[in-house]
């Protein structure tokens, strides 16, 4: 691992970047794909054995919608039919209008509302995977194939070009009438535009859009108006369900292998830490232990891993890290002094053959004096678990480099700690 990685690698870096909420465009492509792949499987079920229960279902549906007077199917296809170019443009509305909407929202998520994107994009695969597996459990005969009910398959009519049906995609889902994904895509675009704060005559026009298509579907016949009611509750409870897998702590991170690698490997004859040597000079400042607690302790948002430590794992799983609730700085950050350059090397080669103990984090510093005159000596230990020497160096370096200078208002820094480990830090003699 070199400089770079060391300073940007997740498992050896100063500040975990946890927050990308969207994969690349083609994991994107390869989902939506999957999606449709899905949707085929179910297409594919023999139509023999459905059609007979898809037929009953169908009039069943149509049953229920003059029982509340909902049956505005017959008249809404009646007039579309003797209207050929209101006919064309609804079938080409049906065919087009709702895959182009829905695209034209997702690659705006991502694009411009890349926090908003992952979420949205869940709710659409989750409204999408219920509606086929609706599809394969409860198949219901569209309104158009029922050509002795007095309906008319416009589609057919019109011999629409890529519509759903018509030769271009033949082998569609004849019985995928129930919910309606035309309304429901339709409708996930106006909840996704309302709540990414679209502007406003986009959110009109997905309005007006989710009108048509509420009008299209009946009149063309190839929905039920309860389909595109049934579309509603779907689209709702992914809606919530995305947010609320939204909401959820993240997931803990395991090791990765390769570092579990030296968990592994590791025994009390062999410790798997690496570290670094620090020598400051303090021959104008006194550097103390509480100095160090007191960066430390400051700066414990931008780094992880000594806040957290190692929980779990076992000989065919690898452990993941956990918060822990409380730092020991008795035992993380201690004073030692030494007799010497001697007596130096004598201490780190005793600390050097200590596993660090794994259930808390796992670093340890120590601020040595009496090295060398006018020298404070930091030595820093840290598992390879975390990093290895490079990485190491990296850590001290971002732990001990000068904050970003705040607002200047002409008094002294609030934080004088911080400012003795600096100009220590300015006249170190080793590294």
């Amino acid at each position: 691992m070199g400089t770079q990685e060391a300073a940007t690698a997740r498992d050896a870096v100063l500040t975990r970047d946890g927050t990308g909420t969207r994969g690349r465009a083609s994991g994107e492509v390869l989902l939506g794909l999957a999606l449709f792949g899905l949707y085929s499987l179910v297409a594919m079920l023999p139509e023999q054995v459905r059609e007979h229960a898809a037929r009953r279902r169908g009039e069943a549906v149509l049953a229920l919608e003059r029982a509340l007077h909902l049956d505005v199917e017959p008249a809404l296809n009646g007039w579309l039919a003797g209207h050929p170019v209101w006919r064309a443009l609804a079938d080409y509305e049906y065919a087009t209008a709702y895959l182009a909407a829905t695209l034209a929202v997702l690659v705006w998520l991502y694009a411009r509302h890349p926090d908003r994107y992952r979420t949205a994009r869940n709710a659409f695969v989750l409204l999408n995977v219920a509606a086929i597996a609706c599809f394969a459990l409860f198949p219901v005969m569209p309104p158009r194939f029922m050509g002795d009910l007095g309906f008319v398959d416009t589609v057919r009519l019109g011999r629409t070009w890529g519509s759903w049906g018509s030769p271009v995609i033949e082998h569609a889902d004849r019985f995928a009438a129930v919910p309606s994904l035309h309304m429901a895509w339709a409708l996930w675009a106006g909840v996704e535009l309302a709540r990414a704060g679209a502007p406003r005559p986009a959110r009109i026009l997905n309005g007006a859009h989710i009108a048509v298509t509420a009008y299209v579907i009946v009149a063309t016949a190839n929905h039920y108006v309860l389909d595109a009611v049934a579309a509603v509750p779907l689209v709702a409870l992914s809606v919530v369900t995305a947010e609320r897998l939204a909401a959820r702590p993240p997931a803990a991170e395991r090791v990765p292998a390769q570092d579990a690698f030296f968990l592994a490997v590791e025994s009390a004859a062999a410790p798997q830490h690496a570290g670094g040597v620090i020598m400051l000079d303090t021959s104008r400042r006194a550097l103390g232990r509480l100095d160090l607690v007191r960066l430390i302790g400051d700066r414990l948002d931008r780094l992880p891993r000594f806040r957290q430590r190692l929980e779990g794992g076992g000989r065919w799983r690898r452990p993941v890290w956990r918060d822990h609730p409380a730092i020991d700085w008795s035992w993380h950050v201690t004073e030692r002094d030494v007799d010497g350059m001697d007596g130096l090397r004598a201490m780190i080669a005793e600390i050097q053959a200590e596993p660090l103990p794994r259930d808390r984090p796992l670093w340890r510093m120590i601020l040595v004096g009496g090295a060398a005159p006018g020298r404070t000596t930091l030595v820093f230990l840290m598992h390879h678990v975390v990093a290895d020497g490079v990485g190491v160096v990296a850590q001290a370096i971002s732990l001990m480099e000068p904050a970003a200078p705040g607002p200047s208002g002409g008094g002294e820094p609030a934080m004088p700690p911080r400012r003795r480990v600096r100009e220590a830090l300015a006249g170190a003699v080793g590294l």
